[in-house]
């Protein structure tokens, strides 16, 4: 991996540290092939514990990213243009994903109970909703922008 890509992946987790600190998005962590007994009482990285794949890590990468994009676009209301360049990014980093775009295409339809709750939130507790905006769409702004930095 060159420092580029590292660079670009270490972007992508500040992005994803952002959204799950602020916008709760839905991306599903793909489930370890473990029986339960011995996944709760293995650490990661066990020899025991099965690990991920390269192609499941990178279309999880590609979920959590379209998530991110789902919610930085409709509660954050960043700009489709810098949606886009931060998709292109996304497919240049996680290039292991065997079919980005239904990837894609999953995790942003998993935000939609997220921008859901944000619509509701929005109604039900202005202030709450404007603290919660506030906080993460600054952020996320910043690290889309970073991320797509040179696009």
């Amino acid at each position: 991996m060159t420092h580029r890509h590292a660079v670009t992946r270490v972007n992508f987790a500040l992005i994803a540290c952002v959204v799950a600190c602020g916008l709760p998005l839905t991306a599903h962590a793909q489930m370890q092939t473990v029986q339960p007994s011995t996944a709760q009482a293995l650490p990661p990285g066990h020899p025991a514990v099965q690990q991920p794949s390269p192609q499941s890590v990178a279309a999880e990468g590609v979920r959590t990213s379209a998530n991110i994009a789902r919610g930085a676009a409709d509660i954050c209301h960043i700009d489709a243009v810098k949606i886009a360049r931060f998709k292109a990014v996304a497919r240049k980093s996680f290039t292991d994903a065997p079919d980005f775009d239904g990837e894609w295409n999953l995790g942003y339809k998993e935000a939609q109970s997220t921008v859901d709750r944000f619509a509701a939130l929005k109604t039900s507790n202005p202030q709450e909703y404007a603290q919660k905006i506030g906080e993460a769409c600054p952020a996320l702004t910043r690290g889309i922008d970073e991320s797509t930095a040179g696009q």
